[in-house]
């Protein structure tokens, strides 16, 4: 096959998957099976990881030269269209055959992970439509194409995080990530359309074209910071944790936080010789990687620990893609989304062995874990610790100056719709 077929082949196997499961379970009137659920998804994600696998070889038969893809034009008014097009190059090749990999790996742990949970059926569902997102956004020919792939992993991470929607945590850290998400969504589309004025079209192999400007990348990275979770935004990625620890690990370890990073990577042209967009792009992702660096030393329990470790390294992605280095970021993106992925997935294991080895060593495990810090002296020691707890309240700033605004404006046009539609009614 070419690559013609196996490139939208990674994101049709998942999205069908997804289909068949929805469609038997509204037509049927028994549950179905825990393990029709999982040979489905797993089905469906196998023949995804084999696309990827032959897209991959076509990709190095073909010399290593990017592909662009058309399939025609999805809308068109005039001589204006959007084409659907897709690109299979470096990028694509190296972070969708990881992402396929991960992808079988939450689907086989999580049959006995869930077993008998009620949300069995709607996981693999959640899991499915992430797949097929996930795989759209990183062969996505067009800014227009990598949007529905981002909004697609943007949705199935938010009600992933609700999974446990009995609970009140669950569901408040999901509307949390979803204000972020849509409010840093808003430079996305700003940045779609200001492509769009410029050359009409949004294929990254005319990308270059666009005219210099600085407002372009600097939309751009607001999107990344709010899916990547960077400062100032990032405070919504800890409380993801209230979802299953394999969504977790697949969302918030491997892939979905790196999302940013491959959006920045494909914008590379737009801020090459912008210097102010460059250097905005590297200030946001050291200041995070500090930041989350001694939020995360601070952190009571190992999966905020976890959290902010990614936060951090993400964070050096950022300076990555600022200073140009964007082989090295997705090098660096691939390793990090691997071992996160398998730390995450170990963190109850980790903590018993942690108990263990401090029963062993007694109060000397304690004592070593604090000795670096000695040689800041007790009173900038203390300050220090006093700012990493506080999460050097960039957390309570943005609850604060935005959050809350935004939710209060919310509902007062949610009570304004109400009382309108209690008037027509009557």
């Amino acid at each position: 096959m070419t690559l013609d077929v196996v490139v939208p082949l990674a994101v049709a196997a998942p999205a069908v998957a997804a289909f068949v499961l929805g469609a038997a379970s509204a037509l049927r009137s028994r549950p179905i099976s825990e393990r029709t659920v999982v040979l489905t998804a797993m089905l469906g994600l196998s023949f995804s990881f084999a696309a990827v696998l032959g897209a991959i070889v076509s990709f190095v038969a073909g010399g290593l030269a990017p592909l662009d893809v058309r399939f025609g034009t999805w809308y068109r008014a005039g001589d204006y269209g959007f084409p659907l097009a897709f690109l299979f190059d470096g990028t694509s090749a190296a972070v969708s055959a990881v992402a396929a990999v991960l992808l079988l790996a939450t689907a086989r742990f999580s049959a006995s992970y869930l077993h008998r949970e009620p949300g069995f059926l709607r996981f693999y569902l959640l899991v499915l439509v992430f797949a097929a997102g996930m795989q759209l956004l990183l062969v996505a020919g067009s800014l227009d194409l990598l949007f529905a792939g981002w909004e697609l992993v943007g949705i199935a991470s938010v009600l992933l995080v609700a999974f446990f929607h009995e609970r009140a945590g669950p569901v408040r850290a999901a509307i949390r990530v979803l204000v972020t998400y849509r409010l840093c969504d808003v430079g996305f589309v700003l940045a779609a359309v200001l492509v769009h004025r410029s050359v009409h079209n949004t294929l990254f192999s005319g990308i270059a074209q666009v005219p210099s400007t600085k407002w372009i990348p600097l939309c751009l990275l607001v999107a990344a910071m709010g899916k990547s979770a960077q400062l100032p935004v990032g405070g919504w990625l800890p409380r993801a944790m209230e979802g299953p620890t394999a969504s977790s690990a697949i969302f918030y370890g491997g892939l979905s936080v790196h999302a940013g990073v491959v959006l920045l990577v494909r914008a590379a042209p737009l801020y090459a010789h912008e210097p102010i967009a460059a250097g905005a792009i590297v200030l946001v992702g050291l200041a995070t990687a500090i930041v989350a660096t001694l939020s995360g030393q601070v952190s009571p329990d190992a999966k905020t620990s976890l959290a902010y470790a990614t936060i951090a390294q993400v964070g050096l992605m950022f300076v990555e893609c600022g200073l140009g280095f964007h082989r090295t970021a997705i090098v660096h993106l691939c390793a990090h989304a691997v071992l996160r992925y398998f730390q995450f997935l170990r963190t109850p294991a980790v903590i018993q062995r942690s108990l263990e080895r401090r029963a062993a060593l007694g109060n000397r495990a304690a004592a070593e874990s604090v000795k670096r810090w000695d040689i800041l002296g007790a009173p900038v020691r203390r300050f220090v610790y006093r700012l990493a707890l506080e999460r050097f309240e960039v957390e309570q700033t943005a609850e604060r100056l935005v959050a809350r605004p935004i939710l209060a404006i919310s509902a007062r046009l949610d009570r304004i719709e109400r009382k309108l539609l209690g008037a027509h009614d009557d």
